[in-house]
This record gives C-alpha cells, structure tokens and sequence, in this order.
C-alpha cells in the first residue's frame, strides 16, 4: 500500500514538474517572440521634444537598416524619441496591433508602412482624428488621411531597370523578369516598377522580355525557379529582380551552380551585393537612398508638429549602380 501511494506521489510531482517546465518555456519563447518584433527606441542624448513611433516591415532587412539610421540621424538633430516596432510580412495582424497601441499611447506622430490600404487607412484615419499626425513610408495609402508619403518613384526605378536590360543585352535575347507572390499595396508598387520596365524595352523588339512568378514565402520557391529558367531556357540571358532580398538570393544560386555568365540586374545596395557588382556576378542594380527616406520621415513629422503644414510627397531618387560607379559605393559604405 505504501508502495502504491509512493509512486502515486512520484507520477504527480513528474507531471507537476514538466507541467511548469512547459508554461516557463512558453513564456520565454513569447517574450523572445515579442522581443525580435519590437527593435527598440531611439532616444536622443536630451529629453526629447516628441515621441514618434514607426512601424516597419521585417523584409529586405538592408534596406531598413539604412532607413533606420536615418532615423537615427534626425533622432539626434531634431531632439525626437523614435519607437521601433518591426512586424513580419506573414502577420499582418501585427501591423493592426502596433497601430492600435501608437493611437492608444497618443504618440506625437506615428511613420508606418502599408501592407494594404484598405485596412491600414481606417486605422490611420482614426490616428489623424485624434490628433496624431501619420506619414507612410515605401509604400502609400493614398485615399487616408495621412499628411505625407515618403518614398521612391517605383516607375522611375522601374525605366532604370529598363536602360540597364538594353545596356547588358545589346538590344536583344531573352530577359526573365522573376516577380514573387506579393499581395496588398506591394502589387501595385512591384507592377509600377513593371510597367516603367516594359515602357522603356518596348521600341525594342528583339528584346523578348516573359515573367515568371515564384512563391516568395520559401528560400526554396526562388531557387527552384531559377534552377528551372536555367534548364529550359538556353537562349536565356538575362535575369531581372525588382528587390534586394531575390537579387542576392539570385546571385547566390548561380555562383552556387557555377552559373556565372547569366547578367542580374536587380535592386538594393548591400555590402554583399556591392561586392558581387564589383565582381561582375550581378550587372547593375537600381537603388534609392533609403537613409534619406528614414530621415525625411521624421523631418516631416517634426515639420507638422511645428509649422502645422507640410509638402504631402517627399521623393526620394533612385539611381544605378553598375561596375563603373560601385567602387563610390563601397568606400561610401566603409566610412
């Protein structure tokens, strides 16, 4: 009977432990989860004049690097706390959440990306009718109340993309444009980029420019892909990507397959990707000086706080990068 009782006692203390083992872990693992989405604030060497928070995508990390340390700079000249608060492309829910905590914490401004206008623009209505301030950053809610857009002309890059296909290709053979599976105001911007690229291409006729889709959402979905066109496709010659990430996922597959005589044009100025420029691996990339769009952000918040009006569309220019100008780049990036 002892017995029995005993290891009665022992099975209960086992389940005991491994059931607070498991709601520790869980809690770790949520607070971690909650940690890799909230990056952190900005806070200058003074009380700071205004609290902004900025929502910001997970994607294209470079890119976002550059942005914050624009933000950062203006952080610094217009004595500002920046809050950072990063959401994954694969939760939008996020984007929603963090907006609804900047309105309830009354923020003096809020910077936001925009996965889909038809849901971000309400919530950034309700901001502007209580008081607080919103500029969209990379991509636009146009029909909200926002007071600014700050971004690139995604035509404009797009008709850079254009130039650089007839400079490699001497006027002909096959291009493959690799678009991924985007969705929300992403498709609008991917396809302003496309149109700028086939306005430019079309007086050539022997250019024969075809698109191919590919699930963005895996490292295998582009690989896959790429591994594909190559085999299909002899007369191929040219791949042309519309962001950072795929260029460099582009680039590393060919060098992986020792594929090294196909032309990438692509987007985005990353060490890496200034090295593989550099190199000869990629042809070009189009890029835009995303530290400036991260500073005209804030600059335009500030300007509203203190002036009460502003322009409503800071642009910020894109320009090419090729083997001929990389080497500006690199030390640039080396300072």
């Amino acid at each position: 009977m002892k017995n029995k009782f005993f290891v009665t006692f022992v099975l209960f203390l086992v389940i005991l432990i491994l059931t607070t083992t498991g709601v520790i872990f869980y809690r770790i693992r949520s607070t971690l989860k909650d940690t890799r989405h909230n990056t952190g604030i900005i806070v200058p060497d003074q009380i700071p004049k205004y609290h902004f928070a900025m929502i910001c995508k997970d994607d294209d990390a470079p890119a976002w690097l550059s942005i914050k340390k624009g933000v950062e700079r203006a952080s610094k000249e217009f004595n500002v706390a920046v809050e950072f608060n990063t959401v994954s492309t694969s939760n939008e829910e996020d984007l929603y959440k963090y907006l609804d905590i900047a309105i309830a914490s009354k923020v003096d401004g809020i910077v936001t990306y925009v996965w889909d206008d038809g849901q971000t623009g309400p919530l950034i209505d309700r901001a502007m009718e209580e008081g607080i301030p919103v500029v969209t950053i990379g991509t636009d809610a146009k029909e909200s109340k926002r007071i600014a857009y700050v971004g690139e002309n995604k035509y404009t890059s797009g008709v850079q993309l254009g130039r650089m296909i007839i400079a490699v290709t001497e006027k002909k053979g096959g291009v493959v444009l690799l678009d991924s599976n985007k969705k929300g105001n992403e498709v609008m911007a991917q396809n302003l980029m496309i149109m700028g690229i086939r306005d430019i291409i079309k007086d050539y006729p022997d250019i024969h420019m075809t698109t191919v889709e590919y699930d963005s959402s895996n490292f295998l979905g582009i690989e896959d892909a790429v591994s594909t066109l190559i085999k299909d496709n002899p007369e191929l010659s040219t791949l042309v990507c519309t962001s950072e990430k795929d260029t460099l996922a582009v680039a590393d597959i060919l060098v992986d397959l020792n594929k090294v005589g196909y032309n990438i044009i692509g987007y985005g100025n990353s060490s890496e990707l200034l090295r593989y420029i550099e190199r000869g691996v990629v042809f070009g990339t189009v890029n835009v000086d995303h530290e400036q769009m991260g500073y005209d952000t804030i600059r335009a918040l500030v300007d509203v706080r203190q002036n009460d009006r502003i322009s409503a569309y800071f642009k910020v220019d894109s320009f090419t990068i090729t083997k001929q100008n990389v080497s500006k780049y690199i030390k640039s990036g080396e300072e």
